[in-house]
């Protein structure tokens, strides 16, 4: 188990499955797989960060820098926080436990929970569904909810791809998302001049396929339920704020005046 800790506050505790149900998960592996010709330029083309991706749901562009900045950053943190996950639990990759999945990537040589590409992404998807909140951002898009719902099925097909790809197990991403969405509350509040606030949460797996829909009726549970895929989320903690990130947080808003 890993509890990790922001600011002296766990955000998120994590339990090492055992074997028997990685190996479990392998059955979902084998349907996924029927995916790959399908999905194959995709996953390909998201092996490194997928800002493309996100951009283009926005239809962000060449004057949206400090935009692509803030999803730069909520990637960066991301993927250097999972890197500490990954090194403390230090389980075995799909192709490890069965002779049968035959992954199209070279399979990265560290852990494979959580998965850093659900990290990623759901802090991508929780940073910019917060962007969206914002009263001059919203006056951008006749319907921000809709945006928000596109970001949510994307950063949802960016990290199930990796598990056609067979690379990662459902439930990588399960704890992956959950690392991800806690990274990207956490960098809502900085950006905020009075702070925020953030949900600790933990993951203790259970098998289960994902779907960013069953993820997000976790957000409507109370607080402290455990719903069956084995995601807890607690009551807020107050995060504070950064000049640092309140600064490009104001930089990024401003690229979408219509004035």
């Amino acid at each position: 188990e890993i509890v990790m800790e922001f600011d002296s506050k766990a955000f998120l505790t994590l339990k090492r499955p055992d074997m028997a149900l990685f190996r479990s998960q392998l059955k979902l592996l084998r349907v996924y797989a029927d995916q790959r010709a399908d999905r194959a330029t995709e996953i390909l083309t998201q092996v490194g960060y997928p800002t493309p991706y996100f951009a283009s749901l926005l239809g962000l562009n060449a004057r949206n820098a400090k935009t692509f900045e803030l999803i730069a950053i909520s990637q960066v943190i991301a993927s250097h926080v999972v890197m500490i996950a990954k090194h403390h639990l230090a389980c075995r990759r799909p192709d490890r436990l069965g002779a049968s999945v035959m992954p199209m990537l070279t399979t990265p040589g560290h852990s494979t929970f959580p998965s850093g590409h659900a990290a990623e992404a759901f802090a991508v998807r929780t940073v910019l569904s917060g962007l969206l909140d914002d009263p001059i951002v919203a006056a951008h898009y006749p319907r921000p909810d809709r945006r928000k719902a596109l970001l949510a099925k994307q950063a949802e097909r960016i990290a199930v791809n990796r598990t056609v790809a067979g690379v990662h197990f459902p439930i990588d991403t399960w704890a992956g998302a959950a690392l991800g969405e806690a990274v990207g509350e956490m960098i809502l509040a900085r950006c905020k001049e009075y702070g925020g606030t953030m949900r600790p949460r933990s993951y203790a797996a259970k098998d289960t396929d994902f779907f960013v829909k069953n993820f997000d009726n976790v957000n409507a549970a109370k607080p402290g339920n455990a719903m069956a895929n084995g995601l807890t989320r607690q009551a807020a903690v107050p995060v504070h704020g950064s000049d640092l990130f309140i600064w490009l947080w104001k930089q990024a808003v401003d690229e979408f005046t219509l004035t």
